[in-house]
């Protein structure tokens, strides 16, 4: 090799090594930096709500973390789709996060033509909690299991009645999907609240109610629990049959996780998912969710990616074949 063919090889030998250290540099600079002003947690649900509430718990910890404040803001109202569309059309910087949830992320795109926002336009930091419903009756139901609520609908097609938030909410479709693999007819009764004060007096037969809300009922006499929708048993309530070792792929519930614009760097991706899986996994978060009634979940984006790609279809597959659209 000549002397001019060796400076040229060393020359770009040392541009390469300068141009790696340089994008090694920016990443390391990206991670070290963010961030620098506080962060926006947007909560599509009012004030006092269960995702409201854990979003609290989590930003508190995460502010101690990041060195800069996580302040929660509540966006509730039109099926979430309010909160969600503010932060799919936010800045893609990491400043501003979605607490997300089944409804915002999973159900919506299903129910309407007209959804504002996609799946597609959030990127997944972590899955933090899992809400199951719980198939309930009241104390003084004949009803000891959920076979024995079956049979009997099935024997009087449409006369029992069963308690939801209306079409096309998680309680519904839930139940739709029970009805649908095991052949039985109930009536419909749409609650704005639920109807689970209807459901304690015996106004209605049963209702999935979400787990927060079931448990204080439960624990008080007031229901029965008959079976969990979740992926296992609660540890809150261990002596309760999961629905799906009955009905196999009976996992519909909901769940609550941190999501942000489509196009958030990776690197502020990392630095927001590392402070939030040690929050996830920490026995004081997930002491605080059993005594609420929730279940801690965790992980990295890529197992909430693949998490939030099956729950997808889970729910689209019961809204399409109920053909249920809300606009």
């Amino acid at each position: 090799m000549s002397i001019n063919r060796f400076r040229a090889a060393l020359s770009r030998r040392a541009a390469s090594v300068l141009t790696a250290a340089m994008l090694v540099g920016g990443s390391v600079f990206a991670q070290t930096t963010f961030p620098t002003k506080p962060i926006r947690l947007v909560v599509a649900t009012p004030a006092g709500t269960s995702p409201d509430v854990s979003a609290r718990f989590v930003a508190e910890r995460l502010s101690r973390d990041l060195g800069q404040p996580v302040l929660v803001d509540n966006k509730p109202g039109a099926s979430s789709i309010i909160g969600a569309d503010t932060v799919a059309k936010a800045p893609a910087d990491g400043y501003t996060l979605f607490y997300g949830t089944a409804p915002a992320i999973s159900l919506n795109p299903h129910l309407f033509t007209k959804l504002p926002y996609k799946s597609s336009d959030f990127v997944p930091i972590i899955h933090l909690v899992d809400v199951p419903f719980v198939l309930s009756v009241r104390t003084s139901s004949p009803y000891k299991s959920v076979d024995e609520v079956l049979q009997a609908a099935k024997q009087q097609p449409g006369k029992l009645t069963y308690a939801s938030h209306g079409p096309g909410t998680p309680n519904h479709v839930a139940m739709l999907e029970l009805l649908q693999k095991t052949g039985a007819t109930m009536t419909h009764v749409p609650y704005k609240d639920g109807g689970v004060l209807d459901l304690m007096s015996g106004v209605v037969d049963w209702a999935f109610v979400a787990s927060a809300d079931a448990i204080p009922q439960i624990k008080g006499g007031k229901l029965r629990a008959l079976a969990v929708s979740a992926n296992g048993r609660m540890p809150s309530l261990p002596g309760i049959p999961a629905l799906s070792e009955s009905f196999p792929g009976s996992q519909l519930y909901s769940w609550n996780g941190i999501l942000a614009p489509r196009g958030t760097p990776a690197e502020v991706v990392d630095r927001l998912s590392a402070p939030l899986q040690k929050i996830a996994a920490s026995s004081e978060f997930r002491q605080y969710l059993l005594e609420l009634g929730l279940i801690p979940s965790g992980g990295t984006p890529a197992e909430f990616r693949s998490f939030l790609a099956r729950d997808f279809d889970n729910w689209g597959a019961v809204v399409k074949q109920n053909s249920i659209r809300l606009d």
